[in-house]
């Protein structure tokens, strides 16, 4: 989908419905190609559209910060936080938290920070499931995230074969990565007897 210029904007958010699924900060080597045709190296957007007149065109699209907000502004979405995985130098923690003031439920936010870091780890679109479980994250974030969610969640995770852990040990190699805490989920993970792959 090519986006660049204000009409073209205008007549995507038209015929399309779009949904902001991802903000996040690109680590070094990691670069998208934006909708307006720019190569991103910073930080994107990722949107998903389904077309008004048929639901079988769909799919999603990155974009800088620029043409973000102005797709925000014409679709009258809320903007998503930046989701940061490195270690900031400046007083705040990065951590991509949701809109409003509202406080994390803290299982809720070790699992958007996991889903978050598979975006990151594996460079990937947060489509199908991770998209569909981090919007209601996003939108009921100071409760407990249904157990099913992080079940569905460590499946996907378990097709890599490795730990989310050792992918983000794995990043570290390269790039000053935070540290992520999955304790909460492990738990919850180790009460119904299934294996943990967030680590």
């Amino acid at each position: 989908m090519k986006c660049r210029g204000e009409e073209s904007r205008e007549r995507i958010v038209k015929n399309y419905i779009i949904n902001p699924i991802a903000h996040v900060k690109l680590i070094g080597g990691q670069e998208k190609l934006s909708c307006t045709n720019d190569t991103l190296t910073d930080s994107y957007y990722c949107f998903d559209y389904v077309s008004r007149n048929d639901p079988s065109e769909k799919g999603t699209f990155f974009c800088g910060s620029h043409a973000a907000s102005d797709f925000l502004k014409k679709a009258k979405l809320m903007p998503l936080p930046l989701f940061n995985p490195l270690v900031s130098n400046g007083s705040g923690t990065g951590g991509g938290g949701g809109n409003g003031s509202r406080e994390w439920h803290p299982v809720a936010k070790q699992l958007n920070d996991a889903i978050n870091m598979i975006v990151v780890c594996w460079d990937i679109v947060p489509g199908g499931p991770l998209a569909s479980i981090q919007t209601k994250l996003l939108q009921y974030k100071n409760y407990e995230p249904y157990f099913s969610k992080i079940k569905s969640v460590n499946t996907i995770l378990s097709h890599d074969g490795r730990t989310l852990q050792q992918m983000i040990d794995e990043l570290r190699i390269n790039n000053n990565v935070r540290q992520f805490r999955f304790d909460l989920l492990n738990e919850m993970l180790k009460v119904n007897e299934i294996e943990s792959n967030f680590g």
